[in-house]
């Protein structure tokens, strides 16, 4: 029978999904209504649902679990994930004493590269979420250490968001792991320096890329198309970036995958010159303010990474507030609908622009 949503009580069970102005069911049918879920209706402008005669003795049940999943959000980091993350910790350390060669005159060393990048990709695969916390660990001292790493675990993500094959995937991580190898090149104090940079310093800076090749150029264990995605790697869609100003067909794709990963990566983590961008505020940069900068499905793959979120994630929002998800919207998949936990009341970001989710709990 139908029942307006005004007049639904908790324990009345849908008997079809319901339908919001989305692609996918807003509410499976056979779900157990709860206080919460009778909010989203309301929140979505449901006016009525189909629902079966009676409330379900299931009610307690579905109570019980999402107690259990608030106590489990709660919790500290599993063991998984703070093995992961002192396996990050531990490869910057390695990549860190590679830079330091390479500063001192010597080549690179691909195996213990592929060796220190290789496994945290493999996690990285398996578990895409891993991914949200890796910015929280950057240090400047080793800011190109975490970098490194960082670019090359995102552009090995994006390339298995594409759909590429497994080898592709890997020359995309190395290529982002090795894009900045050649700033070991440049004078450390150019890189620290916190005041803007002289004609001089900036133009050293922008051939970055090119000592970067040349570094890389005669592996043989990096495919051609990897070699050239180090050196476009600063190249943009529309032809404003550098070494050659190149733009379109010409950048290929493992080069427009590497050139997101390290800007996402130096915009969300702060540098000696400023203060980190929030994810999700850079995610929808990408879409705005730098359009037609960025091949648009490396974009969309980036954000699929971050925004893989199920219902019931809680996130920390730009002004402090606690929330937890109540619906990832498809079309706008950096603004989902929230439920703020201090007054249980329903926010949706898409209608709150001056917000942003800041960090996952």
């Amino acid at each position: 029978m139908y029942v307006k949503v005004e007049d639904l009580r908790e324990g009345n069970v849908l008997l079809d999904d319901v339908m919001g102005k989305t692609p996918v069911p807003l509410m499976a049918k056979e779900t157990t209504l709860t206080s919460w879920h009778i909010e989203i209706l309301k929140a979505f402008l449901i006016n009525e649902v189909a629902i079966t005669e009676g409330p379900s003795m299931e009610m307690t049940v579905e109570k019980e679990v999402t107690e259990e999943k608030k106590d489990y959000q709660a919790a500290p980091p599993s063991v998984k994930q703070t093995d992961f993350f002192q396996n990050y910790l531990q490869s910057v350390e390695e990549h860190n004493k590679e830079f330091q060669k390479w500063r001192a005159g010597g080549g690179i060393d691909i195996v213990k590269i592929r060796e220190i990048i290789l496994p945290l990709l493999e996690r990285v695969i398996s578990n895409p979420e891993l991914l949200l916390e890796l910015i929280n660990y950057a240090e400047k001292e080793k800011y190109f250490s975490h970098h490194a790493i960082s670019t090359g675990l995102l552009s090995g993500g994006m390339a298995v968001q594409l759909n590429y094959e497994k080898g592709t995937i890997v020359q995309a991580a190395l290529a982002g792991t090795l894009a900045d190898c050649g700033m070991a090149k440049i004078d450390p104090r150019i890189l620290l320096k916190e005041k803007a940079l002289t004609a001089g310093e900036r133009k050293e800076i922008h051939d970055h890329p090119l000592a970067s090749y040349k570094m890389v150029k005669d592996i043989s264990l990096l495919k051609p198309e990897t070699k050239l995605a180090i050196f476009q790697h600063h190249e943009r869609m529309d032809g404003s970036g550098y070494v050659n100003g190149i733009k379109g067909d010409k950048l290929l794709p493992v080069s427009r995958i590497v050139a997101l990963a390290d800007v996402f990566h130096a915009m969300t983590t702060d540098r000696p010159y400023r203060k980190r961008q929030l994810p999700f505020k850079v995610l929808e940069m990408f879409r705005e303010d730098f359009f037609g900068q960025f091949d648009l499905s490396v974009v969309k793959s980036l954000t699929t990474l971050f925004t893989k979120l199920p219902a019931g994630t809680v996130v920390q929002l730009s002004d402090g507030q606690v929330a937890t998800i109540v619906f990832m919207k498809q079309q706008y998949p950096t603004r989902p609908l929230l439920q703020l936990q201090k007054s249980e009341t329903i926010l949706d970001l898409e209608k709150r622009r001056d917000l942003y989710i800041e960090k996952i709990l």
